[in-house]
């Protein structure tokens, strides 16, 4: 082992459940067994989280990727009261690329194959890929993981595709934030829409079964991937650029244009990307539920917290370079990891949605698109 090298036994992990307090949304009597109720039989999918637990200093988190042994947090997504939950894999290029948008394709399909053999070690975990196993997995009380991308690290070769879609992955981005062969990422300057490969990579997609993800693209290359595909596209974890102004957040009209083809958009709960308040909490992520209904219909809205098990604010400030006056809140009260997922049903609760609305926006909805697009 090298001198500076941290053996593994002494990267501590940060805790999958109360890392940080987080609070519950009050209900009356009535609401209590309205929560109840649906937190027992209603199934629930998240279409973007982050199940690996990360470790408790930042820091170490390239040192933790580089020793391909890594901890998936069960505990807090069964907390959690997940049916299913999309895995956003990504993490592990950042030993080869500081960069998130330009990660290595092996060190991706790493990431994957070691979250595939730890998931076969599991009694109540098992691997998903459509709709229909996501319902079994249920109806035997196992939790679904359904392996994504938090985006396509694929280079100039189409052929990749077929490779992922071979150990399970049913959902991947198109881009991340900045420029790829596909297309552009919504940081770029002078943002363009698909390339003649982007576009072969999106028809390559459908043609297999796999969902096309728009959360990061520009709005040219997601206003062409909507009109080009054959299925339907989504925004996995996103929000209303109405409500909150930002790079991160998505136009009415890319949202309206995405639900028009039957595409699923859901909300993310990114720490500081909804509110600039030190003391944020999960009402400013169900502001974003209300106007997304209001605004497509409850039947293209779900749920992609974009959780995961670790500090999250200092993820943004050691990996994605934000800096504090950025940050103003340690995490998102109510909403902090995948463990908080029952807080969504109690918080949809209080801003009145019915119970059948409620069903939709918390599994049904993400199932009914799985059904139309994977095969």
């Amino acid at each position: 082992m090298a001198a500076n090298q941290i053996p593994l036994a002494q990267i501590p992990l940060a805790k999958e459940l109360d890392r940080v307090p987080s609070g519950r949304v009050p209900l009356d009597q009535a609401q209590e067994l309205r929560y109840r109720r649906l937190a027992e039989d209603a199934p629930m999918v998240d279409v973007h989280q982050h199940p690996m637990t990360l470790p408790e200093d930042m820091t170490q988190l390239t040192e933790y990727l580089r020793r391909n042994n890594y901890a998936w947090s069960y505990a807090a997504v069964k907390q959690g009261g997940w049916t299913a939950v999309a895995t956003a894999n990504m993490f592990r290029g950042l030993i080869s690329r500081p960069d998130m948008s330009f990660v290595e394709f092996d060190d991706v399909l790493t990431e994957v194959g070691l979250m595939l053999d730890d998931v076969d070690q599991q009694d109540d975990v098992v691997i998903v890929t459509n709709a229909a196993e996501i319902e079994s997995a249920q109806q035997q009380g196992k939790v679904g993981f359904l392996p994504t991308l938090e985006h396509l690290a694929i280079g100039n070769d189409p052929t990749r595709l077929d490779l992922l879609y071979s150990v399970g992955v049913r959902l991947a981005g198109l881009t991340y934030n900045r420029r790829n062969y596909i297309g552009d990422g919504q940081l770029e300057r002078n943002a363009g829409g698909l390339s003649e490969f982007g576009i072969e990579v999106v028809r390559r997609m459908n043609r297999l079964g796999m969902a096309v993800d728009l959360s990061h693209a520009s709005v040219p290359t997601a206003m062409d991937a909507i009109e080009l595909s054959e299925a339907p596209a989504t925004f996995s974890h996103n929000a209303a650029y109405t409500l909150r102004p930002t790079t991160r957040t998505r136009r009415d009209e890319e949202l309206i244009a995405c639900a028009r083809q039957g595409g699923l958009i859901a909300i993310t709960a990114v720490p500081n990307s909804l509110s600039d308040d030190p003391q944020q909490d999960i009402q400013c992520v169900l502001d974003h539920y209300d106007y997304m209904v209001q605004l497509v219909g409850v039947d293209c809205v779900g749920i992609g917290t974009d959780t995961n098990v670790g500090d999250h604010v200092d993820f943004h400030r050691q990996v994605l370079g934000r800096t504090d006056d950025q940050l103003p809140a340690p995490y998102l009260d109510g909403l902090e990891s995948p463990a908080d997922g029952k807080n969504i049903i109690r918080g949809l609760i209080s801003r009145g949605h019915s119970d059948e609305d409620i069903k939709k926006i918390l599994g049904g909805n993400a199932l009914a698109y799985f059904r139309r697009v994977m095969a």
